[in-house]
């Protein structure tokens, strides 16, 4: 896994999500999914959580106003070594403006400070966050379905790199041929939602898109290996060839999955929020 994956996860994207929506949807500006991850220190990661929730002063305010569509915390479910303190903040931005009036609401906040509320805050900070474990990416929505605004318990993630000039293409593949399979799960309500991001600022990521979907539980990963397993049996012997070799043309064969765990979220238009 790359360096880029083992630090940031998501996306985490992170890449909830459900209330995010895409490029193609009805929404007129895009929506840019804001990812910050840090590394607790040992011991450390229920405070680094807690830490993390007093930002809800910033963000709650934007998604009362409709600038941030939603925002949360979460933490990886399956480990690679060494990252079991990594926490996860992230939110959705309609367009750059709601960003403008994050950063706006944030050094607000910095300049009503005191500098001994300044110097407390930066040390409970390094006494809690693993030194330049801070990073961040910025990706953009491309796609999305049209489920609800359930509160997401976990969220899916798959990385995939298009292969050199294909990347258009690689995102109308998505929206033709994948796309309607976790429609219809969405229709079954085996799954909460789903969309594909890609990076927005280019920080030197290994992949170039990352579909995601949300679930109430990790039963909704049988669901979904069914319904693609079904999907394929539903084709003929030509189309599944057809199927397979646009894949191979357009993505290289490596990728790379995550499950996000929520442990905080709150969303526009009547999302549930709170932790788990």
């Amino acid at each position: 896994m790359s360096k880029t994956l083992k630090v940031l996860g998501l996306v985490l994207v992170l890449v909830g999500f459900t209330a995010v929506v895409g490029a193609d949807s009805h929404q007129t500006s895009p929506i840019y999914i804001w990812v910050s991850s840090v590394t607790a220190q040992p011991g450390q990661g229920e405070a680094l959580v807690g830490l993390l929730m007093e930002d809800a002063e910033l963000y709650d305010p934007l998604v009362e106003s409709g600038a941030v569509l939603e925002w949360g915390i979460g933490m990886p479910v399956v480990h690679d070594g060494g990252d079991s303190g990594i926490r996860y903040q992230w939110a959705a931005f309609v367009g750059w403006a709601g960003a403008d009036q994050f950063m706006k609401a944030f050094m607000a906040r910095m300049a009503a400070m005191s500098p001994d509320k300044m110097k407390a805050m930066a040390d409970r900070w390094n006494s809690i966050v693993e030194p330049g474990s801070h990073a961040d990416m910025i990706n953009r929505g491309i796609h999305v379905g049209a489920g609800g605004n359930a509160r997401p318990a976990y969220i899916h993630l798959t990385y995939r790199t298009a292969k050199p000039g294909q990347g258009y293409a690689a995102e109308a593949f998505f929206k033709k041929s994948i796309a309607p399979i976790y429609d219809q799960l969405v229709a079954d309500g085996k799954i909460i939602n789903y969309g594909l991001h890609a990076p927005a600022v280019q920080r030197g990521q290994s992949w170039t898109h990352m579909g995601w979907y949300t679930s109430v539980g990790l039963a909704a990963r049988d669901a979904v290996e069914g319904a693609f397993m079904a999907a394929a049996a539903a084709r003929s012997e030509a189309e599944n060839k057809g199927f397979m070799e646009s894949l191979m043309t357009l993505a290289e064969p490596e990728y790379e999955q995550q499950i996000i765990m929520v442990v905080h979220y709150k969303a526009a238009g009547g999302g549930q929020e709170g932790e788990e």
